[in-house]
């Protein structure tokens, strides 16, 4: 492409500003957790971009993070599984990305009260920008204690936006089976009889992080059910959804079924749960934020003859 005479001089010092743009943007320092150094913080808030904590399936961000900084290249964040803080080494990215505990982190805010911190995405090592929409705070825990006078508990309550979302959201599940979401507080089992055990399935600890992923206990609920004195031996796992009264309805297989035995093992599957589930079972559906709505679980319904 020719540039004419006009056009270079505006090319050539637009180029300059743009280089020098970006020089300055580089000479910018990293933030330092120098001096912070043995603070006490804890998270009190964790929001997606919309200022929400909710998303449309139920997952709810949680702050959960109470953490110290015992060097540059450090810090201890502690896990509430082992009762102890857990010591993870601090990787610097550039400018103000850094990685730690296995997320990437861009750090927004640093200062002797409180934390901001951004939590980003990233493929084959490139920043995702659209996807990185949740942002955590943190504050001192005496800043918590001594000038905002209250507990770090209070603070992490969910917010009045969050309220009217979920009632919002539980009023849609009610009325459309499939909007069903994951309850917060999920369907809990009680057996009427001795011939019925039921044992909810609990996610397992992570080795490395030290946490256990509470979120899995939620938006994938799993029970085991075992049946003595059935009928028959059997074995099936399936999926149902419980309506905000607690009654189920059976909704697929959790592995693959045969098409020519699909309609057989389907009416198996729903007499199972009217003859034995529905009668032996008291069923508290599940809630979020106190409101009852439909949501979908993971059954494991084990039966024995003879037992």
């Amino acid at each position: 492409m020719k540039l004419y005479p006009y056009v270079l001089p505006f090319f050539l010092s637009s180029l300059l500003a743009s280089c020098g743009h970006i020089s300055k943007m580089a000479e910018e320092p990293a933030p330092t957790f120098t001096a912070i150094k043995g603070i006490k913080y804890s998270e009190v808030k964790r929001r997606f971009n919309n200022g929400l904590s909710f998303t449309e399936q139920g997952f709810q961000l949680e702050p959960e993070w109470n953490l110290y900084f015992n060097a540059d290249d450090s810090v201890r964040i502690y896990s509430p599984e082992k009762k102890q803080y857990m010591t993870y080494r601090i990787f610097h990215s550039h400018k103000a990305l850094f990685q730690f505990a296995r997320e990437w982190i861009r750090v927004k805010h640093v200062s002797k009260d409180s934390l901001v911190f951004q939590v980003m995405e990233l493929e084959s090592r490139v920043v995702m920008e659209d996807l990185s929409n949740i942002t955590m705070t943190l504050y001192a825990d005496d800043y918590i204690k001594n000038v905002l006078k209250t507990t770090a508990e209070k603070l992490k309550a969910p917010s009045k936006e969050d309220t009217l979302f979920i009632k919002y959201r539980a009023i849609q599940a009610n009325s459309h089976p499939d909007s069903s979401f994951a309850a917060r507080n999920p369907v809990v089992f009680k057996s009427k009889s001795k011939i019925l055990q039921v044992e909810k399935i609990k996610p397992a600890l992570d080795p490395y992080l030290g946490f256990v992923n509470r979120s899995e206990e939620y938006l994938y609920p799993e029970y085991r059910i075992q049946i003595n004195k059935a009928y028959n031996d059997f074995n099936y796992s399936f999926e149902v959804r419980v309506d905000h009264t607690g009654k189920m309805h059976f909704k697929r297989f959790l592995v693959p079924v045969e098409p020519e035995f699909l309609e057989t093992k389907t009416k198996v599957a729903i007499g199972i749960i009217n003859v034995y589930l529905k009668n032996l079972l008291e069923v508290t559906p599940g809630n979020t934020l106190g409101f009852p709505h439909s949501s979908l679980i993971n059954l494991h319904v084990i039966g024995r003859k003879n037992q």
